[in-house]
C-alpha cells in the first residue's frame, strides 16, 4: 500500500462543491454535494500523484492542515487520503 494524504480546499459555487488542492493545482475537481466531492477529489488527487509518480516526477511536499485553514478560513478544509495503488 501507498497511502498518502493532501490537504483540499472545498468551497460551494454555483451549486456544486469546488475542490482545490494547494499542493496539486492540477487536481482541480468538483461534485454535485459533500460526498462525490469528495470521492472526485480522491479520484483527482490519485490521478495526478500516479501521473507525476510514473513521469519520474516527485510528488510535491504536502502542507499542513492548519496551514491551509489558516490561509482559507471561509472554506471547508480537509485531508484527502487514497492508496495509490489502488488506482
Amino acid at each position: 500500500m501507498e497511502i498518502v494524504s493532501y490537504p483540499a480546499i472545498f468551497q460551494q459555487k454555483n451549486n456544486q462543491i469546488e475542490v482545490d488542492f494547494p499542493d496539486l493545482p492540477e487536481a482541480f475537481t468538483q461534485g454535485k454535494d459533500m460526498a462525490s466531492a469528495m470521492d472526485f477529489a480522491k479520484l483527482g488527487l490519485a490521478i495526478t500523484l500516479n501521473d507525476k509518480l510514473g513521469h519520474f516526477e516527485k510528488a510535491p511536499q504536502i502542507s499542513s492542515l492548519a496551514e491551509v485553514q489558516a490561509a482559507h478560513p471561509d472554506a471547508i478544509v480537509k485531508m484527502v487520503t487514497v492508496d495509490l495503488e489502488q488506482y
